[in-house]
């Protein structure tokens, strides 16, 4: 008997209610997640704030406003980095990618259908029904296999994004350090304009009765216009200091109207707790403990694509075939053997992998025993700096400045000699500020890394950064 085929239905899904897990994590877990990682590690001051099943983002980020209320401190700028920072709330929906990867290898393969109704070409003959049921055995067996590997992907994301969560809390401290320090700057230049617009005035009074030449009273409005031209740079650097701050801790508009509580603080007296600083900063690295999931993850991988490209293909299903009134039921298995594809590029490659990350790691420990005694020694030589300068060289230059003024007035030393101490008072305090930078940088630096990071700290070259005065002052002082 001849039939011709009336339709065919191939390849459909069965929803047999078989799952591994929830098909969605909500965004609090992720975040959740990391928050723990810190609380096992007795740093709750780095939570992020838990949005609601909503996910919505503006309900965490209800205590910046009571915290830009008040002036601002380091410990604050943190707070709002990590409640308000989107570039930090992206790095968590990256983990839901991490997750959706591992949700996916953990689902059974769906089975298939086949069914087929066929009309014989006699009118007379009833409908032929053939329905088959077909399903992937193999993909079974690996099912914990791939489940294994992207359950290491996803632990190494966790690694990562909490890596990040300290990242974004470096970068505000230190942008507020930064702020701190170039508000000082401008103080003392400020102060120095004052202290030059002083000794303007009184050099026209003495011009004005004949006690003073024109070329010393030229020499001393070069001064004041020259440290007029320093604070407006002073404005602008700490203008770019505060954008960089806004930038850090994801502030636009009214919120960028913030004021700071106090100056950079002197480095305190009592020293530094070095005791086992590498072994705590190796024990507590997230690159370390990243790159160690990634490792996993991959020789996983290469396990996983070594069974897969040994073991045949096996699928097996039922058929069954209605002629009439009678219905006709069978089984079978397809075996595909291995002989040409065994998954060998793919072996390789996650191999290769593993061992990129294996040498990633060697060089990872090895880059941060580095850093972490750069960041101690830094920390150490720019607290001494900061203390010389404090209570020797400040002191010094303030009173070899009086001492001139003195000499001045007796008609002893010129005006050149004058305009040069208070240069060098200026100068001293504008060092003494960037060593405070130096040491508070060096500072968040070291504390940065025995939380578990190392990397794009800035330390920056050793010694703090002069603030020359302007060439304006140097060209007169020259002319002396």
């Amino acid at each position: 008997m001849t039939t011709r085929t009336f339709f065919s239905f191939g390849a459909l899904a069965l929803a047999l209610g078989l799952s591994t897990g929830c098909a969605s994590a909500a965004l609090p877990q992720h975040v959740g997640e990391v928050n723990d990682i810190f609380a096992a590690r007795n740093r709750r001051d780095l939570a992020v704030s838990v949005p609601g099943e909503d996910e919505d983002w503006e309900k965490t980020a209800a205590e910046v406003p009571k915290l830009l209320s008040k002036p601002l401190d380091a410990d604050g700028a943190v707070r709002i980095a990590l409640a308000q920072n989107r570039e930090l709330r992206a790095a968590f929906y990256e983990i839901g990618i991490a997750r959706g990867r591992f949700v996916q290898a953990g689902l059974p393969p769906n089975p298939e259908i086949d069914l087929s109704v066929r009309r014989p070409n006699d009118p007379a003959q009833p409908l032929q029904l053939d329905i088959g049921i077909e399903y992937n055995l193999t993909g079974l067996l690996m099912l914990p296999l791939r489940k294994g590997v992207a359950e290491a992907d996803l632990a190494a994301e966790r690694l990562r994004v909490a890596g990040q969560v300290l990242d974004m809390a470096y970068a505000a401290r230190t942008s507020f350090y930064t702020v701190q320090a170039r508000q000082q700057e401008l103080d003392l230049r400020v102060r120095a304009l004052k202290a030059f617009q002083a000794g303007f005035s009184a050099a026209e009074e003495l011009n004005r009765v004949g006690n003073l030449p024109e070329m010393d009273l030229a020499t001393q409005r070069a001064a004041v216009e020259s440290a007029r031209v320093d604070v407006a740079e002073a404005e602008n650097r700490l203008l770019d200091a505060r954008e960089n701050l806004n930038v850090a801790l994801g502030l636009s508009g009214e919120q960028t109207r913030w004021n700071i509580a106090a100056p950079l603080p002197d480095p305190p007296a009592e020293a530094l707790a070095t005791e086992r600083v590498e072994e705590r900063a190796v024990a507590s690295s997230f690159e370390l403990q990243e790159l160690e999931a990634r490792m996993r993850a991959a020789s996983k991988r290469a396990g996983l694509a070594q069974t897969e490209g040994s073991l045949p293909h096996i699928s097996g299903g039922f058929h069954g075939e209605r002629d009439a009134a009678v219905w006709e039921i069978g089984g079978h298995v397809t075996v595909g053997l291995p002989f040409f594809d065994r998954n060998q590029g793919t072996v390789l490659s996650a191999r290769s992998e593993f061992g990129a990350q294996r040498e990633r790691y060697l060089a990872t420990a090895t880059s941060l025993r580095a850093t972490v005694r750069t960041a101690q020694n830094r920390v150490e030589s720019a607290g001494r700096r900061a203390r010389h300068y404090r209570e020797v060289v400040l002191p010094a230059r303030e009173k070899a400045l009086a001492e001139t003024l003195l000499q001045y007035n007796a008609m002893q030393v010129s005006v050149f000699q004058v305009l040069d101490s208070q240069r060098q008072v200026t100068q001293a305090g504008l060092t003494y500020v960037e060593t405070l930078l130096d040491y508070w940088n060096a500072r968040a630096a070291l504390d940065q890394i025995l939380a578990g990071r190392h990397r794009g700290l800035a330390l920056g070259p050793a010694g703090a950064a002069r603030t020359n005065l302007s060439s304006g002052s140097d060209g007169a002082a020259a002319g002396h």
